[in-house]
């Protein structure tokens, strides 16, 4: 349950997708952008494969145009709809067994299959925006709430895009804070966890078809950072999730963006690197190519990958109790490659259609065997069983909105 809650949940954000919104791609190949208000319907659908994790999300998005010297807001209504199991932490054995969610719902786990949790829960955000344009200076406020049965989260944050060198650069950076309440339905108690966030960046147009931005972030979380409800094996029993109250987390982003004026197309290359002080390193390397047809139709590819080492206190099972422990596969060292297509084209005069999906494999990059005579091993190439790596999930999303600008 808890391995889906934490995808759920709004991290805090700074400046979300500012750097292509400051300079703008359509800035690239003489395509400026006009501001418009506009209202989006937005449908996504995203499932984990086994019978895992499946979310349904509908969503309402709202950008008013205010004029000139009133600014712009936005306003995003979102509802998650979430069922299906999760890993629950526990060592697979090569018995049948059975599992129960926090709920009293109960699963039976196949023999040699990682054992998982049923559940099901609900969430609904609300995230609130606005800007105003100060001569040279966009700054922004940002509000965001939401509450599902075990987590309520309150977001805040300011931030600002200052354009320079006669609308070549643009400087970014903000600030984020986050006090949010944990109240595991396992338990009577509530936990505080409080979440800074910074953000530095510099977006430049090379040229008319061509853009790039240096960006990074920071995160500093604190509080209650435990899944409650993840269990670790220890010896021949399990214990608690547990982990350190404190957590760094910081991101190098380097995008990249170059408009081909020859067949109207503009390719979006974006490298992120990350690290934190439980010590987890990731690399990622998203690219994305929106092609303009005949018709109005955009047709836009995307592939993405992805790998990450094991944080210091991960392990799929222990053999004595430690200071921190979490067998929580997130935290395991794994990679993924995600391809997804969308498409989109205008129906009638502002009026946007817009379809897309995306299919991930990831892959555990540390399998372990079944639990067999009371022994614990690795795998091995004489191991011809299904994998029994919680981090072994392929996962597939669809996405359709229906756009109107006015």
């Amino acid at each position: 349950m808890a391995a889906t809650r934490t995808l759920r949940r709004r991290e805090v954000r700074v400046l979300p997708g500012m750097p292509w919104l400051v300079a703008g791609l359509g800035l690239l190949g003489g395509r400026p952008l006009q501001a418009q208000s506009s209202v989006e319907l937005r449908y996504l659908f995203y499932g984990e494969s086994d019978g895992r994790t499946q979310v349904q999300n509908p969503n309402l998005l709202l950008h008013q145009e205010l004029g000139p010297s009133l600014g712009q807001f936005d306003l995003l209504l979102s509802h998650d709809a979430i069922s299906g199991a999760s890993p629950s932490g526990a060592y697979p054995t090569l018995d049948v067994t059975t599992t129960t969610s926090a709920s009293g719902t109960s699963a039976t786990n196949a023999a040699g299959k990682i054992p998982m949790v049923p559940y099901t829960d609900e969430r609904n955000g609300q995230d609130f925006s606005y800007s105003r344009r100060i001569g040279a200076h966009l700054p922004t406020l940002d509000l965001s709430h939401s509450v599902e049965k075990d987590y309520l989260a309150r977001g805040f944050g300011l931030s600002d895009a200052w354009t320079m060198a006669d609308g070549r650069g643009t400087l970014h950076y903000g600030l984020s804070w986050a006090d949010d309440t944990v109240a595991p339905v396992t338990q009577t108690q509530r936990f505080a966890k409080k979440t800074r966030g910074y953000a530095l960046g510099w977006t430049w147009v090379l040229g008319q078809d061509d853009l790039v931005d240096v960006s990074a972030s920071r995160m500093e979380l604190s509080g209650y950072l435990d899944e409650p409800y993840l269990v670790v094996p220890v010896g021949t029993g399990t214990v608690r999730d547990h982990r350190p109250d404190t957590r760094t987390r910081d991101a190098l982003f380097l995008k990249y963006g170059h408009y081909f004026d020859d067949w109207d197309g503009a390719l979006k290359t974006t490298y992120r690197f990350y690290r934190d002080d439980w010590g987890l390193r990731a690399h990622t390397l998203d690219l994305t190519y929106d092609q303009h047809l005949d018709g109005g139709w955009v047709l836009s590819p995307r592939l993405r990958l992805y790998s990450q080492n094991a944080a210091d206190f991960y392990g799929a099972s222990f053999a004595a109790p430690q200071p921190y422990a979490s067998a929580d596969y997130r935290l395991s060292a794994f990679h993924s490659v995600l391809l997804g297509c969308s498409v989109s084209t205008d129906l009638l005069p502002g009026l946007t259609l817009s379809l897309g999906g995306t299919y991930q494999i990831q892959q555990g990059q540390d399998p372990i065997l079944p639990l067999a005579g009371g022994t614990l091993g690795t795998a091995s190439a004489a191991f011809s069983g299904p994998s029994v790596s919680a981090a072994d999930v392929n996962t597939t999303t669809f996405t359709v909105g229906l756009k109107w600008q006015y």
